[in-house]
């Protein structure tokens, strides 16, 4: 089986936790280069992942050798990256959100689209495999239909450094970075969403910033089911998640936390299952889904198959999130169409 070359361009958490996962999967693919514009954590990661180092991304785009690029730059980066990368012909996995404007979220769309080029959202929560088996149970109809969900995203990550790029206004806040994670399972377990209202606030962040860390937005589903997302980025325990499944045959909790992660109780079964599912406390749930998120994607390539969470995807998570901010800032249910 051939390799696949990629390049990385950044080097933060996300860059990080790609490079560990391709450095898995060594009869799949190979690090070629490496980009960030922070010297010391370049020459980190190449001394451990190997590769060329690069503080140009374009350089890195150029190069022969690189069949894949996976863009980990700040959100507000993405499309720039991504639209250069696919311009030059390589298959591109962008890190959520695909970026923080509709308008560059067609950039990226249709520059994959024209160069004929894998384009994939890199939802790591899709690969999470307690969220695979919620999926599965629903599709089984083991709780029946569902008519309320409530997904919680739970981090310890409040900026504290105003140089941080989690701090500069156009990453948003904890409603863009953390909500599409939660939209983008919702709208792929329970279905499309209507309507949404948010409130959302900066409640512990000290720094001179308007980004917000903490946000509830209410959902309303296309199939009438109504939906609950909390999102912060100031809890003071480890990040978890938890999804709640609420049908009319049965329930789903998921909590991340747990080392049995998930459990449902349906009407035939007439008590509460724990299934087995691949799963450890944090990290472990994070290395598990990026393993499978990027391995996955470098299969895509490899047996010319579509990705998973496609282009598409990433813009109706976004588009939610940018919704949830236009309800929050008018204090009005903002429909989603």
């Amino acid at each position: 089986m051939r390799k696949i070359g990629v390049g990385i361009i950044g080097m933060g958490v996300a860059g990080s936790l790609h490079a560990a996962s391709y450095a898995a999967i060594p009869d799949k693919a190979r690090i070629v280069a490496i980009c960030d514009r922070n010297e010391k954590a370049l020459k980190t990661a190449v001394s451990v992942y190997g590769g060329k180092a690069y503080t140009d991304y374009h350089e890195l785009i150029a190069r022969n050798d690189i069949e894949a690029v996976d863009v980990c730059l700040p959100h507000w980066l993405h499309a720039e990256a991504t639209v250069a990368a696919a311009e030059a012909g390589k298959h591109v996995l962008v890190e959520k959100p695909i970026s923080t404007t509709l308008e560059d979220a067609d950039r990226i769309i249709g520059a994959a689209r024209k160069a004929g080029v894998k384009l994939m959202v890199a939802e790591n929560h899709r690969f999470t495999p307690a969220h695979r088996l919620a999926k599965e149970l629903v599709n089984q109809g083991k709780i029946g239909r569902i008519f309320a969900a409530r997904a919680y995203e739970l981090c310890n990550d409040v900026p504290t450094d105003p140089g941080g790029w989690k701090a500069r206004p156009e990453a948003m806040g904890a409603l863009l970075d953390m909500g599409v994670h939660k939209f983008n399972v919702l709208r792929w377990i329970v279905g499309e969403v209507e309507s949404v209202f948010a409130v959302a606030r900066k409640l512990v962040c000290s720094l001179q910033t308007d980004i917000d860390d903490n946000a509830v937005i209410l959902l309303e589903f296309a199939n009438g089911a109504l939906g609950e997302v909390f999102v912060t980025s100031s809890v003071v325990h480890e990040p978890t998640n938890r999804l709640e499944l609420y049908g009319t045959e049965g329930t789903i909790i998921e909590e991340h936390s747990w080392k049995r992660p998930l459990m449902y109780y349906s009407q035939k079964a007439g008590r509460w299952v724990r299934p087995r599912v691949e799963h450890a406390p944090f990290p472990g749930y994070y290395e598990i889904s990026f393993k499978k998120e990027v391995e996955h994607f470098v299969d895509c390539i490899l047996q010319d198959r579509q990705p998973e969470v496609t282009g598409e995807d990433g813009k109706a998570a976004l588009k939610l999130a940018l919704a949830a901010y236009k309800s929050a800032k008018t204090g009005k249910i903002q429909r989603v169409g």
